[in-house]
């Protein structure tokens, strides 16, 4: 079959054809303290020690700390002189650390906030992160919603949200999926002409009975087939990788498939669940003795746990890479 036989509707590249050259990956969720750093950096470490290229960009401004988690001091030099110097290549603020194959870029020697990296500072971090020889970036976001953390989220290969079992650790995840939900059809509303269609839509929303996204391209796929088509297309290609961190039970464990089933059900996307971690006070005491629990307790019931997550994510990486 000729190339040109299968080439894909133009409307599916309205976002541009660059393409990273490393596979990137965001870690997000709704709220702190939900252990997105300690993944972050977990899987970073396993994929370096795997042969990987990897670069660890701790993108949580204002209170950016993963350099603890490698056993290292605030580094010298960071996103502040990136941003200050219009010049710079990011390569020039990215540092060893004591793992090899891995580096890290931060924010942590400055005490910006995620509302203050302005439009044209994100626009130049998102190319140079695209533009950044690696195999991996792991972009360790802040906890929330911000615009700024939500455009770091949707520039990323692959999207992982992490959660724990508590109420309102759920209640924030899917607060948070949504507004990636809603900030991604933002991005293409533009370019199918639906801006006008849109804000009518939910200025009746109410009227209308949609009370979820998945209402929302249902409505418009019936009243606008065209373009509902196209952009119901287009959002088949978000899907999200959950990870449920310090499980204590058994049924906590049991809570992603009905995670799951609610993403379909009331985004109309696909969330998979890329890996399960159970709770373990080694971790803490770990970062006490300001050692990753990788290489304190490498006997620990998560240290399997999470090389199972590293491996998942290679996969996938292979995967793309294939297709």
């Amino acid at each position: 079959m000729k190339q040109s036989d299968t080439k894909q509707p133009e409307y599916l590249h309205i976002r541009g054809e660059k393409k990273p050259r490393a596979h990137i990956i965001a870690v997000g969720g709704g709220k702190g303290g939900v252990g997105k750093s300690f993944v972050s950096s977990s899987m970073a470490i396993f994929l370096s020690q795997m042969g990987y290229k990897t670069v660890l960009a701790d993108l949580d401004f204002g209170a950016a700390n993963i350099h603890t988690y490698l056993s290292m001091g605030v580094p010298s030099v960071g996103l502040h002189q990136f941003f200050q110097k219009p010049l710079m290549k990011l390569a020039e603020v990215q540092i060893p650390t004591g793992f090899k194959n891995l580096s890290l870029i931060t924010c942590a020697n400055d005490s910006m906030d995620v509302d203050q990296v302005t439009d044209k500072d994100r626009s130049r971090l998102m190319s140079s992160l695209y533009q950044l020889e690696a195999d991996f970036i792991i972009l360790d976001l802040s906890a929330g919603a911000t615009a700024s953390t939500l455009d770091f989220f949707l520039m990323a290969t692959q999207q992982i949200v992490v959660l724990t079992p508590e109420p309102v650790s759920v209640e924030n995840a899917y607060r948070f999926i949504k507004s990636a939900f809603f900030r991604k059809i933002k991005r293409y509303e533009h370019q199918l002409n639906l801006e006008k269609v849109l804000n009518e839509i939910m200025e009746k929303k109410d009227e209308l009975n949609i009370r979820s996204p998945g209402d929302l391209l249902h409505y418009l796929s019936k009243h606008e087939p065209e373009r509902g088509a196209q952009l119901s297309e287009l959002m088949n290609q978000f899907q999200i990788n959950l990870v449920l961190n310090q499980g204590r039970s058994q049924k906590d464990l049991e809570l992603a498939p009905s995670i799951k089933s609610v993403c379909k059900k009331y985004f109309g996307i696909s969330c998979e669940l890329l890996g399960q971690i159970e709770h373990d006070n080694a971790v803490w005491q770990s970062l006490r003795r300001r050692k990753h629990l990788l290489v304190d307790c490498p006997q620990s019931r998560l240290y399997t746990q999470l090389m199972y997550i590293s491996r998942s994510l290679m996969k996938v990486k292979n995967k793309k890479a294939v297709v």
